[in-house]
């Protein structure tokens, strides 16, 4: 079987062809971006051709599809760079496909945002094919197609297992992920030569590829030889591993969705977290599953709230796990500027300096509560409405008004007058640091009339004596 017969094979396997209309490539100009190119032009030009039979017969395929080449210059190489750039814009020509070119000092916009040149041009690329799918159309599936090889693939496996790995990173690249699809990725870079010599077709080598400066060249120019002259299969082999633990991932994941099955909680109504800010986790759930699952959901839940969880190691995921069997408030300081800390009956991971303020509040005082004042009706009982509450409108000195708790705010709790610090009933009540922040209350100066939800205090309860009564309806809008 031909590599063009492979890949295509492999794209139907992993339902990369699935409604697809449009596709964006990226070309740098080298071997594996151009045999990608290749195939997905003779794979179009097929589709047409069937197509075209079709429309003979009086039937109507539709079946066909748009390429738009990408080539991102990444202004490092100089004249280097600059012959790549013409290179993949004439190839294009050639192939009679769109070709659009992106330039970005990635060097400067490495140092700009604190990161390596390889993360800074990563990043950077795939923004562009973001850009460019959603540019095509808003509406139609538009994939992404980038050219991951099987020594590709290797080489991650093994950076993620000398980086500190967990069992599932082995799982190495995903054919697919999203919208981004890899249909190289079951091909070695010795087959993608070969295809493009059987086809006459010139490609480019990119200078920084033979340079050790960068890590992922030290595997590929100097472990992975290594590695081969001990065993020719060696890339195989650790292909394989990272097969087996992608289809343990996928278990692990099941497991995760139908055991806990709201992972990644979206923030409370009464906080205006971003929810990238702030994930909780339900230690009961949680521990329902099974040691691996457990580590993968505090890294899913780190990586939404970062975009990125290479730095957090196995130690990190422990010291997070290990919260479940601490006392609440208890705190664990993590990469990114993180902590996690548990919260009663949750571990609660969270970006430092997300608390939420005054400034922060979705509800408003405003509008958000309604009052109404009339003779007391004993027939009338609202006692067990959660969002509506009867006071005794003469024991009110202020008016009445919808906040967020401060300092000083007591609320009393027994009928003899009693009084209890609004912090330390919260306490008692299990609401977390984060959450009596922006808890809605109901406040007559700063005595607490009604914790909204929870409780309404013993003083402003209507009795036998209570001639005029107070409605105090709260919405959440």
């Amino acid at each position: 079987m031909g590599l063009y017969e492979s890949v295509t094979e492999y794209m139907r396997e992993n339902n990369m062809l699935t409604g697809i209309g449009s596709v964006v490539v990226g070309v740098s100009g080298g071997a594996d971006s151009v045999a990608l190119l290749r195939v997905l032009c003779q794979l179009r030009d097929e589709m047409a051709q069937k197509d075209k039979m079709a429309q003979k017969k009086g039937l109507d395929l539709d079946d066909s599809l748009y390429i738009r080449v990408i080539h991102i210059n990444h202004m490092i190489r100089g004249a280097e760079a600059d012959r790549d750039e013409q290179f993949v814009a004439d190839l294009c020509k050639k192939l009679k496909v769109s070709c659009k070119v992106y330039r970005e000092n990635i060097p400067k916009l490495a140092k700009e945002k604190h990161m390596s040149e390889e993360e800074a041009g990563r990043m950077f690329r795939y923004q562009c094919f973001e850009m460019e799918a959603n540019e095509i159309s808003s509406t139609e599936a538009v994939q992404i197609a980038v050219a991951h090889n099987k020594d590709d693939l290797a080489e991650t496996v093994l950076f993620n297992l000398v980086r500190g790995s967990s069992l599932l990173g082995l799982a190495g690249i995903k054919p697919v992920n999203g919208r981004i699809i890899r249909p190289l990725l079951m091909n070695s870079r010795a087959e993608i030569e070969e295809y493009l010599d059987a086809l006459d077709q010139d490609y480019i080598t990119d200078s920084t590829n033979l340079s050790t400066d960068y890590t992922r060249n030290k595997l590929r120019l100097g472990i992975i030889p290594q590695l081969k002259e001990i065993n020719d299969g060696a890339v195989s082999h650790i292909v394989d591993i990272a097969r087996d633990a992608y289809t343990l991932s996928e278990d692990i994941y099941a497991e995760i969705f139908r055991n806990y099955m709201k992972p990644l909680s979206e923030p409370d109504v009464e906080k205006k977290y971003h929810p990238e800010m702030r994930q909780e986790l339900d230690i009961s759930k949680l521990q329902n599953l099974s040691t691996l699952a457990r580590g993968e959901l505090v890294l899913m839940s780190i990586k939404i709230i970062c975009g990125k969880r290479k730095d957090i190691t196995r130690e990190h995921v422990n010291q997070i796990l290990s919260l479940a069997d601490m006392e609440s408030g208890k705190r664990v300081d993590l990469p990114y500027d993180m902590q996690a800390y548990r919260s009663y009956d949750k571990i609660v991971i969270i970006k430092k300096g997300a608390e939420p303020d005054a400034e922060n509040l979705i509800i408003k005082p405003e509008g958000l509560i309604e009052t109404e004042v009339f003779l007391y009706d004993e027939s009338l009982d609202l006692s067990k409405k959660e969002y509506t509450k009867l006071i005794d409108c003469d024991k009110i000195n202020f008016v009445p008004v919808l906040r967020i708790p401060k300092p000083d705010d007591f609320i009393v709790v027994s009928s003899d007058g009693g009084t209890k610090k609004l912090s330390r009933f919260f306490t008692h009540s299990k609401i977390d640091r984060e959450q009596r922040a922006v808890f809605p209350v109901v406040a007559d100066g700063n005595e607490i009339i009604w914790v909204v939800g929870l409780r309404l205090s013993e003083r402003y309860k209507v009795t036998g004596s209570t001639k005029r009564v107070m409605k105090i309806t709260y919405t959440n809008k």
